[in-house]
């Protein structure tokens, strides 16, 4: 089997291991989810993979992943059966509705169902017309729940339209994924954007950017407070630009790979970096400027290992260094 190939691999996987993929990939989703788990095992109410917005869980938003890996697309029957289920135990007040129901079918849900899912208000109805055959024996073994009316109206006050299908395509497609199957598979990870440098200078660079004048200023034996102070200066107003340029593509390329990449692989091409320039920082210097621009030079030349080397272009790492110096971990000059 192709390594690559990871429409093969998922297809491939068993109920069980479907849920831990989801689980992985709704972890890496930390812009978005505040804890994720999965309650494996009987009696998990219709949640398979539970992503909580906040620490105020099941009592704020929470998204539900139903996982199912069919031989062929999810039955009708199937997929009402488990909206029901949850629908049913959120009435009972185990825990409120979820802000998104997700079905990840990896090889799809049948017409009958997508049709009623991208309609729902025909979803809603089906539910309720039809729930006797669904739902009404099924939920719990050797129990008839009937729908009463205080039920009916629960699930009518509910927003359909908030359940949607994540299948192979979107699995494939979606950059979160991606994260967790290059992971498990191999592959590449995707491209970081490239960054953009804002006219003003933003709050979060006051520190590297005044040790950078504190580096201009011991050259010139003159004192740059500001910027502006460098304006048409014949080596330092081009040389600021290029160091703020090298800020803002380690800048993008924190964001985006600390948001697609599993725990850890960030942070080991970081320490790399910065291990890679220490015994630089260590040597003599005849001024803080020369001691700038040569471990600049030597940062460029870096070769970290994993995933993220072939990403890591030399202005991302020679811009490390302006985010250690940001975050006091390198000084220029001795003070």
């Amino acid at each position: 089997m192709n390594s690559f190939d990871y429409t093969r691999h998922i297809l491939s996987l068993n109920p069980d291991d479907l849920e831990i993929l989801v689980s992985k990939w709704a972890k890496c989703q930390t812009h978005k989810y505040y804890s994720v788990i999965r309650p494996a095992g009987s009696g998990d109410r219709g949640c398979d993979v539970i992503g909580f917005y906040s620490a105020n869980k099941f009592e704020g938003d929470w998204d539900n992943y139903q996982c199912k890996q069919y031989k062929n697309t999810l039955p009708t029957a199937s997929g009402m059966h488990e909206l029901g289920k949850l629908l049913y135990y959120a009435f009972l007040s185990e825990f409120t509705v979820p802000k998104n129901y997700y079905f990840v079918a990896p090889k799809g849900v049948n017409r009958n169902l997508r049709t009623w899912i991208l309609n729902p208000t025909k979803l809603k109805s089906e539910l309720l017309e039809q729930w006797s055959n669904f739902c009404e024996a099924t939920i719990i073994k050797g129990k008839k729940i009937p729908l009463s009316e205080e039920l009916r109206t629960f699930i009518s006050n509910y927003d359909f339209s908030n359940v949607s299908i994540i299948d192979i395509d979107h699995m494939i497609n979606d950059l979160h994924f991606r994260t967790i199957l290059v992971d498990l598979y191999g592959g590449e990870l995707p491209k970081a954007p490239n960054g953009k440098v804002p006219l003003e200078i933003n709050k979060s660079e006051l520190i590297y950017v005044s040790k950078v004048l504190d580096v201009y200023s011991e050259y010139d034996q003159k004192k740059y407070d500001r910027p502006e102070d460098i304006v048409g200066h014949d080596d330092f107003e081009d040389d600021f630009i290029d160091q703020r340029e090298r800020f803002y593509s380690t800048e993008a390329f924190r964001a985006f790979y600390r948001d697609n990449t599993v725990e850890g692989v960030l942070e080991d091409f970081e320490t790399e970096i910065f291990q890679g320039i220490k015994p630089i920082l260590r040597l003599k210097y005849s001024d803080s400027f020369e001691k700038m621009c040569t471990v600049l030079g030597e940062a460029g030349k870096l070769q970290p290992s994993g995933k993220l080397a072939i990403h890591g272009k030399i202005g991302v790492k020679q811009g490390y260094c302006h985010h250690f110096a940001n975050e006091n971990r390198l000084n220029w000059r001795k003070k």
